[in-house]
């Protein structure tokens, strides 16, 4: 019997809003730590056989904040994402934008 996902705590939409309030050092705070949050999650959650990487980011020297401006570029050209969990949208990003090479 399939299961229905939770509801998103907080919607890529929520997450944009907070990421475009440049003026708000709370909603700064709260974008950059959310990101940085569902990435390091990623990160440790990774298991080689049941959980393999699908994110391989290149060590560019990109900012935090470079990588977020990329995400808020790619958002607002998928805004079919917006009701979805933000840090699904955030993993659905990485994963699109540094693929990790097969073979």
């Amino acid at each position: 019997m399939a299961q229905q996902a939770p509801k998103a705590s907080i919607t890529t939409e929520q997450y944009v809003a907070y990421c475009n309030n440049k003026s708000d050092i709370a909603a700064q705070n709260f974008c950059h730590g959310f990101g940085q949050g569902v990435y390091e999650t990623y990160v440790v959650s990774r298991h080689p056989k049941n959980a393999p990487h699908f994110v391989c980011l290149e060590p560019t020297g990109a900012s935090r904040q470079q990588h977020i401006d990329g995400f808020m570029k790619w958002a607002a050209s998928n805004a079919r994402y917006n009701q979805l969990s933000a840090a699904d949208t955030i993993l659905r990003y990485l994963g699109e934008t540094y693929p990790c090479k097969r073979g």
